[in-house]
């Protein structure tokens, strides 16, 4: 089932009710691990529980097979589950419940049969930004309550909606004959068996050849055997339904009617999963709905909402853009004096202010801001030579000497500092980077300093990636001895785990936050360095519908076999080439792990690029239009129809569909089946 943004408090007060408990642990929360909004969401939702004092324990998970594991070691007392980022594309209640909806013909009153029954009445509540939705978890039974952002109640799914039921109508007629054929003739029970079997294949011959194809998840045993587009994301005839009278054998005529009736509906929910995943509205944001709704927001978690969502800003800037002028109006209705207050040794207030599309400005110097800045480099083509000259040129327009723009931002000079943004903008047009300046949000930290939430991201982000380690890549974690490759997934998770809990210590302690700035100067300068090679030696190829990069050796390898930075790396060199040659197709990178023996494989969508400014519009007004536009991603429809098709070992197991595991010797067969399938 689901619940509109309007039900979002009287959902809770039910879950409130099942598991306030001063005795035992009746709810968990599953995070997905690598994400910063979710990270930033299960932080504010923490502190929901603690204000309403109910005991909850926090379990990061690193996918989905992960996600099925901790989930069946739960104690028969916990009643509810939380999942923040993930749940969305899978039917939760045929995958995490999969060995118990196999066992329930067979089931007896003991001691076994009544802890399964218990597991099945629990509920399990989703907060997920990935879109599709799985239909079954929207318009299914109400044992999974999904926290939609408000598509179903706008009737953006009425046609998927009428096609599930109609299709659920078709299945529950299918097994109440069937069963009542059983009933009537025991003595026949083999024969009617087999009468039964090939009605099924009748209906199965008529299935449309999207369901047909996507049966290619249940060779590779991953999570995608659940997921949106499979053929168990629609109404399964397996599913017990109340028995209904007896009708007549339908004429032929009938049954052909059927038939007709079920492929449209069938296709209608075929279009629907492939037309590829989104971003929906952050799940941060989606929580700070909530705590408005219960009239607990607080300046704290309005800062972890706008860090959640700014996350997003990369894979889908069309969010912050929606969503910034509501953030930008609670910013001033809980802080309406931040401008005027002095500084003080704890202030913590919002404020709105002036950002700039540089990485890290306010903790680097303004030619490194500017030289790792994805938006800057693409416009200036700065892994050139001419690039760079461009960036010296406009200093110069600027009036920036090249020894100060070197210095730090928290040295340079402070008349410098108050003119940027007029300075910059002055010639931002003249070198094709008008939206470089934009409204942000800024946090103070008393005498400590201030942080944006775009630099905040940035830092939590880093911490994520590496960790507190000595060094950006921290070997202490990692088994280099281990030449199994499920030994080392395991170790790898178990490290990314470790560094969510640094992530998750970050938000309330800057200290931390700016360990992880530093982290973070390291990551892009390797991002920077990495793709500047691949560029400078031709090694972005296209084939066909796609773009693609394979790194097999470099100094910065080992770094990328983690899928954020490996994602990272992704879109900025497809966003370098899309202004380079104004191609709009999308990209496909490949990172070797020599520890597993594996390729780590993502895919990114096109980026649909529009000319905009902010010419004449209030300064406080100004998200900063991005001329930037995501298009759905198909990769991860793809990588199974390509998987499918090669018999390629590979692994889906992340939360991003768009991302997949290949075995080394397997890569070669599976590219070259991708540009047959195309995207």
């Amino acid at each position: 089932m689901h619940v509109s943004p309007s039900s979002y408090a009287r959902a809770f007060t039910s879950l409130r009710a099942s598991t306030l408990s001063h005795t035992t642990c009746r709810l968990v929360l599953f995070v997905a691990c690598l994400d910063v909004d979710a990270l930033c969401a299960a932080k504010i939702f923490s502190g929901i529980l603690k204000h309403e004092l109910i005991p909850h324990r926090t379990c990061p998970v690193a996918g989905y097979s992960e996600l099925k594991a901790r989930y069946s070691e739960l104690d028969d007392e916990v009643t509810t589950v939380v999942l923040l980022g993930c749940g969305a594309l899978v039917d939760l209640t045929a995958y995490l419940r999969e060995e118990e909806n196999d066992d329930d013909e067979e089931d007896e009153e003991d001691e076994e049969s009544l802890v399964k029954r218990r597991r099945e009445r629990r509920k399990i509540y989703v907060f997920d930004s990935h879109r599709p939705w799985n239909l079954q978890n929207v318009f299914g039974p109400d044992d999974v309550v999904c926290f939609d952002d408000g598509d179903v109640e706008d009737g953006l799914l009425d046609k998927e909606r009428e096609a599930y039921e109609a299709l659920s109508k078709l299945s529950n007629a299918e097994d109440s004959e069937s069963d009542e054929d059983g009933e009537d003739d025991e003595e026949h029970a083999s024969d009617s068996d087999a009468e039964t079997d090939q009605e099924r294949e009748v209906v199965d011959d008529d299935l449309s050849e999207d369901d047909s194809a996507s049966e290619a998840d249940e060779v590779q045993k991953t999570p995608t055997s659940r997921r949106s587009g499979s053929p168990d994301s629609t109404p399964s005839s397996k599913r017990k339904s109340p028995s209904s009278p007896r009708s007549p054998l339908p004429s032929p005529r009938r049954q052909k009617s059927t038939r007709k009736i079920r492929r449209e509906y069938e296709d209608i929910i075929a279009k629907y999963y492939t037309r590829g995943t989104a971003y929906s509205t952050p799940v941060a944001s989606q929580l700070y709905s909530l705590l408005s709704y219960l009239g607990d927001a607080s300046t704290h978690d309005l800062w972890l909402s706008i860090v959640g969502t700014t996350a997003l800003d990369t894979l889908a800037p069309e969010l912050y853009r929606r969503l910034f002028p509501l953030f930008r109006d609670e910013v001033r209705r809980l802080n309406p004096s931040a401008t005027s207050v002095k500084l003080s040794a704890d202030d913590t207030t919002l404020v709105i202010q002036p950002d700039f599309r540089m990485f890290l400005l306010r903790h680097w110097t303004l030619y490194d801001a500017l030289l790792h800045s994805p938006y800057v480099a693409s416009r200036l083509q700065l892994w050139t030579d001419d690039g760079r000259k461009k960036l010296h040129k406009m200093l110069a327009k600027m009036g920036v000497s090249l020894s100060v723009a070197r210095e730090r931002w928290t040295h340079t000079d402070v008349s410098l500092k108050r003119e940027l943004k007029d300075r910059i903008s002055s010639v931002a047009g003249i070198f094709g980077i008008g939206n470089v300046v934009r409204t942000g949000v800024v946090r103070k930290f008393g005498f400590r300093g201030a942080m944006t939430a775009g630099d905040a991201v940035e830092s939590v982000a880093a911490l994520l990636e590496c960790g507190r380690g000595k060094s950006v890549i921290d070997k202490e974690n990692v088994n280099p001895d281990a030449k199994d490759g499920d030994e080392a997934k395991d170790t790898y998770k178990a490290a990314w785990i470790d560094n969510f809990w640094t992530g998750w210590d970050a938000l309330d302690d800057v200290e931390l936050l700016l360990h992880g700035l530093q982290r973070a100067q390291v990551v892009q300068q390797a991002v920077v360095r990495t793709g500047t090679a691949l560029l400078e030696k031709n090694q972005v190829l296209i084939l066909r519908t796609f773009r693609l990069a394979v790194l097999k050796d470099g100094p910065d390898l080992e770094l990328f076999s983690n899928p954020i930075t490996l994602m990272r790396l992704a879109s900025w060199v497809n966003e370098c080439k899309a202004e380079q040659d104004d191609r709009q197709i999308p990209m496909v990178m490949a990172a070797l792990d020599r520890t597993r023996d594996t390729y780590t494989v993502v895919g990114l969508p096109a980026r649909v690029l529009k000319q905009s400014g902010n010419d004449g519009v209030d300064d406080d007004d100004w998200v900063g239009d991005e001329e930037e536009e995501t298009m759905r991603n198909s990769f991860g429809i793809t990588f199974q129809e390509v998987a499918k098709q090669t018999h390629a070992r590979v692994r889906i197991d992340s939360f991003e569909s768009s991302v997949v595991e290949v075995r080394k010797d397997d890569l070669t067969g599976f590219l070259e089946g991708m540009t047959i399938v195309g995207v």
